[in-house]
């Protein structure tokens, strides 16, 4: 079953664009210096489809026909086996002919006179974009004898994207399990003494604690602004001190087996919330909860968001808080998520009109409000919560569950220890 489903996905997306070839690498190492490569990552759509962690490979889909073009194949390692094949891998690639890498352009040149379109990550990798260039140049210079249409060009991960859209029930499975190990961490972090720390402490710890908890990737560069650092969007962890009477902005989370978490949270140093950030916090986490609520199938994600900027207006006056809500919230409240933190899949349809949530779909949910301007009295505080969401037939399904009621957190920061390490 594990195996027989990358089949069915290659399968999918050559019977959906039948007159489509697909060209998808694996990825290849990257240097971080003159001898040590950084830490590889496979390309999603390539591990969507065949779900094999492997470099310097490449995946070629011509409607029922598929390839696995990789110079390792019968390869076993002496020095590094991040482009070996493994024992089960071969299972995964079942339907698929193994070709030496050498043979890309090969069999590219063989197909592609039997296609429309050529799909490819564009702009990914020069070697490859010159060689498709290449041949899609010479094949539409034979084309023009009998056809006045050329050969198209396009992005393959957006057409990827729309298989990708729909998770499957065991992709959910694997989201939910990111979402509450991520969670967990949280939780760990709420009952952590903060003041006096770094910010690069807080991103240490967290990432340890996803590590420790068998996550092997963060899902992106941990995010920490404290105090005023708060309202810029992606703050990056830096030695600044956390401070008391202060707050912490935490957008982070890790993967699990290929797919990704995304929570962001704010966290007092102190154990509770100053009244000014006690109000804003109440504004972000009432529109949240509210827009959660709404999601169902049917209805779009920009709904969703002009649903969610109605709230935060709404609350602002509550409050008497003044202010534009395009500054004040200058993102959108969801973005697609899945194998990658912002799933490359389309938010309109081939006539710009927004998509319609369908069940299996999975998003954020993450409203904010960030006061930027020095003449307001609430200057320097930034909040955002945010949860993983996926559409079930009548409503959705919460994969995260990071303490976020203003009393569980303050219960918990007050159960505070010295267990934060100092790195």
């Amino acid at each position: 079953m594990e195996n027989t489903k990358y089949l069915n996905r290659r399968q999918n997306l050559g019977s959906k664009f039948s007159r489509t070839l697909f060209i998808v690498p694996s990825g290849s190492l990257r240097m971080r210096s003159h001898s040590v490569a950084h830490r590889f990552k496979t390309a999603s759509d390539f591990l969507y489809l065949c779900g094999v962690h492997v470099s310097e490979a490449c995946l070629l889909i011509a409607g029922s026909k598929s390839y696995f073009l990789s110079d390792s194949i019968e390869a076993t390692a002496l020095w590094e086996d991040v482009n070996i094949l493994m024992d089960d891998d071969r299972l995964k690639l079942a339907g698929m002919e193994l070709r030496p890498f050498y043979q890309l352009k090969e069999i590219i040149s063989d197909h592609m006179k039997e296609f429309d379109r050529v799909a490819f990550p564009i702009g990914s990798n020069e070697a490859l974009d010159r060689l498709v260039l290449e041949q899609v140049s010479f094949t539409n210079r034979s084309r023009r004898r009998f056809t006045s249409t050329p050969l198209a060009l396009c992005d393959s991960r957006m057409l990827i994207g729309q298989l990708r859209h729909v998770k499957e029930a065991d992709e959910i499975c694997l989201m939910k399990e990111a979402a509450q190990r991520t969670s967990r961490v949280y939780r760990k972090l709420f009952q952590e003494c903060l003041e006096g720390r770094q910010e690069r402490d807080v991103a240490d710890f967290l990432e340890s604690e996803f590590m420790k908890a068998g996550m092997s990737w963060t899902a992106y560069e941990t995010i920490v602004g404290s105090g005023d650092r708060a309202t810029t969007l992606h703050a990056r962890a830096t030695s600044r001190v956390l401070r008391s009477g202060e707050a912490v902005l935490i957008d982070a989370a890790g993967e699990w087996q290929g797919y990704c978490a995304d929570i962001t949270r704010v966290i007092p140093v102190d154990a509770v919330f100053g009244k000014m950030h006690r109000q804003v916090y109440d504004i972000v986490l009432n529109a949240q909860e509210q827009t959660i609520n709404a999601v169902r199938p049917g209805i779009t994600l920009r709904y969703l968001h002009e649903m969610s900027q109605e709230l935060l207006l709404e609350g602002l006056s509550r409050y008497r808080i003044g202010g534009d809500i395009k500054e004040l919230m200058p993102h959108g409240t969801s973005h697609w998520i899945g194998m990658d933190v912002h799933d490359p899949s389309a938010y309109v349809d081939e006539a710009g009109r927004p998509l319609q949530l369908q069940e299996g779909m999975s998003f954020t949910i993450e409203p904010g409000l960030y006061f930027r301007e020095k003449t307001s009295a609430y200057y320097g505080i930034g909040v955002r919560i945010e949860d993983d969401v996926v559409v079930t037939g009548e409503g959705c399904e919460v994969l995260s569950s990071a303490p976020k009621q203003l009393e569980e957190i303050e219960s918990l920061r007050s159960q505070l220890n010295k267990n934060l390490d100092r790195h």
